[in-house]
């Protein structure tokens, strides 16, 4: 494993986030493998990404989709490091940060973010997976790692809203297999997980936010809605699991990094979308590094 250093900011200089989670909340994470915390983005704070996803829904055609289990198509953007705009920022801000710091007890750092785009009346939809198993096969030895999860569109059933098993986090990683035209978690394990387990669907308001380990089961269906439903997903690592694999991992090695102030996402930033740095994309009939295959957008 790469030596970790301590991050550009000290912890005694960082700025301090404006919404600590409560013991209560940190404990329910741990009970439960998640935790929803209403308006951990305000309204003001969520608005300038709601709107710029319907002005441009396709990312300047820059969104790319991989297929689910049946072949439909599920849409999804990322990147990795920071920048001047809305989504250079929000990942940085000591409210992301922080928060993740006291949920795995360690000093974080950012691993990647997405956004998850389900369009009106689409069908593709995310197969049951942990994260984590993926992540393992990236060099991160430990599952030290989770995802803030925040709503930039209402969310729910009727919307392909995002579900997760209650206390699926306690199985440990489990392995993921060929799922027809996808990679997903263990059929036959699954069946029982779901029969033992309380599934939840994760029902928000834009700038709710769901922090999940890396451990939890979750999935999320199509949208025959008429609205659309993003989710923005900011993934951390601790600094101390930083991958032991190098070759291929340059995006996911621990950088030293600057935390921002929670108030960088409402005002200064250059842009939302535009001249953002995403991460670069894999063409389509190749398969990503989850196995994931690319295909092209309908």
């Amino acid at each position: 494993m790469p030596a970790a250093t301590a991050p550009v900011t000290p912890p005694d200089a960082a700025p301090a986030t404006e919404r600590p989670l409560t013991a209560e909340e940190i404990a329910a994470f741990h009970r439960d493998g998640y935790v929803i915390v209403k308006q951990f983005l305000s309204r003001e704070e969520i608005e300038p990404l709601r709107q710029a996803c319907l002005a441009d829904p396709t990312i300047g055609g820059k969104l790319r989709a991989v297929a689910d289990s049946d072949g439909n198509p599920q849409e999804v953007i990322g990147w990795t490091e920071p920048g001047p705009t809305w989504l250079g920022r929000v990942p940085f801000i000591a409210r992301m940060i922080e928060n993740s710091a006291a949920l795995l007890g360690a000093p974080v750092y950012h691993w990647h973010s997405k956004l998850s785009m389900k369009a009106p009346n689409t069908k593709g939809r995310w197969d049951w997976h942990q994260d984590y198993p993926y992540w393992y096969n990236e060099g991160a030895l430990w599952p030290d790692m989770l995802t803030v999860t925040v709503a930039v569109d209402p969310v729910d059933e009727n919307n392909g809203c995002m579900k997760l098993v209650r206390r699926s986090h306690l199985l440990g990683r489990v392995d993921h297999k060929a799922v027809g035209e996808s990679v997903a978690f263990d059929p036959e394990r699954l069946e029982l997980v779901l029969q033992q387990c309380e599934t939840v669907p994760m029902v928000m308001e834009p700038g709710d936010a769901c922090f999940f380990h890396g451990n939890t089961l979750h999935a999320s269906g199509p949208n025959p809605s008429n609205r659309p439903r993003t989710l923005l997903h900011c993934s951390y690592n601790t600094i101390v699991n930083s991958p032991f694999i190098n070759e291929g991992q340059e995006h996911h090695l621990y950088k030293p990094f600057e935390t921002l102030a929670d108030a960088a996402i409402r005002d200064g930033y250059s842009a939302v979308l535009d001249g953002h740095g995403w991460n670069p994309p894999k063409a389509a009939g190749h398969k990503n590094t989850y196995g994931y295959k690319v295909i092209t957008r309908p």
